[in-house]
């Protein structure tokens, strides 16, 4: 009985040291997401108190998270996107952001996880136009409530939520 034993703790063991060689501390990824906060509120509000239509493509996003545990990832996003005003040739405004955040995967699979993401950091906007250049800090943010991601190393990806990313984020994600 007591061989049994030993024979059970060592494969036990085995095996959890097979998982853990097989899973990703790492992951980048890069996403384009429509209808940010800062294009919402900022500039799509502000065309209409003006009188001036606004066009806005949404953010383009590059992320990168390392996992200390298996759910939890710490990282880094970035965001850039654009609003050019109607009445103007010239005059557009861009903004980045760089942002801390923390994802939890709260379903796991061998090709499929749902989690969720928060961030939070800093908003740069810089306005170009006819006559005036304009740098604007404030405060940026994404809270993507579910998250889904599917394949193997490769993965596609796709988030609900709000923020600086945008109200639908998709994209590509590299494990490795």
């Amino acid at each position: 009985m007591k061989k049994f034993f030993i024979c059970l703790v060592t494969a036990l063991v085995a095996s959890l040291n097979l998982s853990a060689q097989n899973e990703w501390k790492n992951e980048i990824s890069i996403s384009y997401g429509p209808g940010t906060f800062t294009d919402l509120s900022s500039s799509y509000l502000k065309g209409i108190f003006s009188g001036k239509q606004t066009n806005y493509i949404g953010a383009f996003g590059v992320e990168y998270f390392h996992r200390p545990k298996t759910a939890l990832g710490v990282g880094l996003v970035g965001t850039f996107s654009t609003c050019k005003w109607n009445d103007s040739d010239k005059a557009r405004t861009k903004y980045l952001s760089i942002m801390p955040a923390v994802k939890y995967n709260w379903l796991q699979r061998d090709h499929f996880s749902m989690y969720s993401k928060a961030a939070i950091g800093v908003l740069i906007g810089i306005d170009t136009g006819d006559n005036t250049d304009k740098t604007k800090v404030s405060f940026g943010w994404q809270a993507s409530l579910v998250g889904a991601e599917f394949g193997g190393a490769f993965r596609g990806f796709a988030e609900l939520g709000f923020g600086e990313q945008g109200l639908l984020v998709a994209g590509l994600r590299y494990k490795f």
